[in-house]
């Protein structure tokens, strides 16, 4: 962690989100997580050796800390965003790096969800949020992260059910916001939240074998390389609780799937990636008799 991490907001008597910089001496501010009084801490002196300007508890409060109040505050902040994203009917788009392959993923969080839930128990876990789809199946869950990691018993329990972890680590005050408007509060919340620390998903042709993701090959005719005989090409398409992204590249599985299925397939590489793919060869302009289609592996 960066630096100590303090209390930067607090709420006053009406219930309302107030930042450091706004606070005022002689009002009164209370703790947003245990409802307890703060006291301004707000000196306005800066330079070393000088403490930041925070609020702090009048009375010690076990379990309250500042990283909790933190972790308490993102998740209202960005359940209010995704339940935002929902009633506009919004996809919320956002991407990842796989953590074992480097692949870029892309998705639309709540290409699925119908329900968004807070604390939800699931057997002995209790997830900050997870995410329903319309027969209340828990597709994913959201773990923030601050001090503590999730437990390994969650872990295992996601993995069993298959269920996608979305983990977003927050290290400073700053990932929540730096202006405590509304519309401000949000989008500082949405910047961590479409750059997710770890998600355990990926699409990519070394992983997803891996996850639980359907597959469709589609083939389309065009013309060989002399332009003279038509010859088949081959596109992948993956299909997660994140929607139905494209893929350029094929796992050894679907390569031998499509050339048991097709005559003349032979092996490419792609020079942009370095992954295989399929394409049809014109063998004495050989006709390949078969209808466009989509056949699923």
């Amino acid at each position: 962690m960066d630096k100590e991490i303090l209390h930067k907001i607090a709420v006053d008597k009406n219930g309302n989100w107030i930042y450091i910089n706004n606070a005022e001496k002689g009002i009164d501010y209370y703790c947003p997580l245990c409802k307890k009084e703060f006291i301004l801490r707000k000196s306005g002196k800066t330079g070393k050796g000088s403490r930041r300007s925070h609020f702090a508890h009048n009375e010690l409060t076990p379990n309250c800390t500042p990283e909790g109040v933190l972790h308490y505050l993102f998740k209202k902040k960005l359940i209010d965003l995704l339940e935002k994203y929902k009633a506009e009917n919004k996809p919320f788009i956002f991407n990842w790096h796989c953590v074992s392959c480097g692949y870029k993923n892309l998705g639309n969080l709540l290409e699925k969800v119908t329900s968004v839930k807070e604390e939800y128990t699931l057997g002995e876990c209790r997830p900050d949020i997870a995410l329903l789809d319309k027969e209340e199946n828990v597709l994913a869950v959201i773990e923030i992260v601050v001090t503590h990691e999730p437990e390994e018993g969650a872990l295992q329990y996601y993995k069993e059910k298959k269920i996608i972890l979305i983990r977003i680590d927050l290290t400073s005050e700053e990932d929540l916001q730096i202006n405590l408007t509304s519309e401000e509060g949000l989008i500082k919340v949405e910047e961590k939240v479409k750059n997710p620390d770890i998600v355990d998903l990926c699409m990519s042709p070394k992983c997803r074998d891996k996850y639980k993701i359907n597959k469709i090959i589609k083939y389309f005719w065009h013309e060989c390389g002399r332009g003279l005989h038509p010859v088949l090409g081959f596109k992948m398409e993956v299909d997660s609780v994140f929607g139905r992204q494209p893929s350029s590249d094929f796992t050894e599985e679907e390569m031998n799937w499509i050339k048991s299925k097709f005559n003349n397939v032979e092996t490419r590489i792609n020079h942009d990636t370095k992954g295989k793919y399929p394409r049809s060869i014109c063998l004495n302009c050989q006709r390949m008799g078969r209808r466009y289609g989509s056949p699923r592996l």
